[in-house]
């Protein structure tokens, strides 16, 4: 056993284990096909340090090695592209195309070194890539589906030529300078543009490839085997770290979200309101155009609550809450305040028009997108609410007036009209 690489293996052990109680606190699946992938580079570490003496048992350990690069590599490819590429196509796509891939590794940790072997299975993978290849064109669009059968050709020509030439190495590092390279192209194309994490896993990936792609000219040159090993142990690390950090900027990203919105509905809470509504009346008087806020308060809502439990409640604001979203325009904002109360600012509302009516119509098409029926748990409910107007600039150039004057006009109008559910 090399127990140079014990140090080595209790490092990476330590960076599993943190990303893994990550994982536990803050669940995601991607995380968890990180876990296994990383795991799978783990285990070829400890098959690497624990290399036996030349002979059937090392022959053994070369191919498990092989084999668990590649099964890590199409981890981590499936991984990076769940959330660009329909799952399960492109799962059922990338099966199929491991067995050719896995048979190349294991001819070749088996010291088969006839060319007619290499070029079987470089022509059954080539054939299986490219059927499997107009098959996913089906489910993807056009232009992905070309890329995928240029891909294609372009790792197995390569790998028939490679044996021919009786560079049989060459023919199975090529096969996985492919696979990580895609991986660290597809990783470049879904995750965050601003990533530190992101950088971290696509360049850890890209020196993956290329110290693939380079191994053969690495081993026929002793003078490198000092820096090759050090290369080799780099991009473990460096796309473990990755993750890591990716992990936590999701995390960080998702927390800032929760302290600007509402988690029940996802609508702007209080926090951002005041933002939007001050931007909006820096807006309107720029522009020379009007804001309208408009106060929503749901009547007898309370007695919901009450009747049918605060499950029903709370499935009863998301159904409203989508309402509301889809009757205002793209520009507008749509806030909660806390429990039955919404807020709308419409920003940019003409100025050649009257106060009066920019809130008649405003509040007319808040109530019909109000009184749409719900229907929960089999129960129906039809929805009324009181709504109050205020409008910039003609009723008050104050943003904090504005909002009063828009809650006692909403009050005003919930003292004259009954509730109804």
């Amino acid at each position: 056993m090399n127990f140079l690489l014990l140090p080595d293996l209790a490092a990476m052990a330590m960076l599993l284990s943190i990303l893994y109680f990550l994982r536990m606190r803050h669940p995601r699946e991607a995380v968890d096909l990180w876990l296994i992938g990383l795991l799978f580079i783990f285990l070829e570490a400890i098959v690497h340090a624990a290399y036996p003496a030349p002979g059937p048992w090392r022959t053994a350990a070369h191919v498990v090695a092989l084999n668990f690069f590649f099964v890590a590599g199409a981890i981590f490819l499936w991984a990076s592209g769940r959330d660009i590429f329909p799952r399960r196509p492109s799962l059922l796509y990338l099966l199929v195309n491991s067995a050719p891939a896995a048979a190349l590794l294991t001819v070749y940790g088996l010291n088969i070194r006839d060319p007619r072997v290499y070029h079987t299975v470089a022509a059954c993978g080539l054939f299986v890539g490219v059927v499997s290849a107009f098959a996913i064109m089906r489910t993807w669009t056009l232009g992905r589906g070309w890329w995928i059968l240029f891909v294609q050709c372009c790792t197995w020509i390569p790998i028939w030529f490679f044996a021919s030439a009786g560079y049989f190495r060459d023919a199975a590092y090529f096969l996985l300078f492919v696979l990580y390279f895609a991986t660290a192209v597809v990783f470049q194309i879904s995750l965050p543009r601003r990533s530190l994490g992101k950088v971290a896993i696509v360049a850890g990936f890209v020196i993956w490839s290329f110290v693939f792609l380079s191994h053969s000219w690495a081993s026929n040159h002793p003078g490198y085997d000092a820096i090759a090993d050090e290369i080799w142990n780099l991009q473990k690390f460096l796309v473990t770290i990755g993750m890591l950090l990716v992990l936590l900027e999701q995390q960080v990203s998702t927390n800032e979200w929760y302290a600007f919105h509402d988690h029940l509905t996802g609508l702007p809470n209080q926090r951002l309101f005041e933002d939007r509504l001050s931007a909006a009346i820096q807006q309107s008087e720029e522009n020379n155009t009007r804001t309208a806020l408009l106060m929503v308060d749901l009547d007898g809502f309370k007695l919901i609550n009450d009747t049918h439990g605060h499950d029903v409640g709370d499935e009863l604001l998301r159904h409203i809450s989508h309402n509301l979203r889809s009757a205002i325009r793209i520009p507008d904002t749509l806030a909660r305040l806390g429990g039955d109360e919404f807020i709308i600012i419409a920003t940019d509302l003409p100025g050649d028009q009257p106060a009066d009516l920019i809130a008649r119509v405003s509040a007319t098409r808040i109530s019909h997108a109000l009184h749409k029926g719900i229907s929960i748990n089999g129960n129906a409910f039809n929805v009324t609410g009181s709504i109050g107007v205020a409008v910039y600039p003609d009723d008050t150039t104050d943003g904090v007036l504005l909002r009063r004057l828009a809650d006692q006009r909403m009050y005003e109008q919930k003292r004259q009209i009954p509730f109804n559910f």
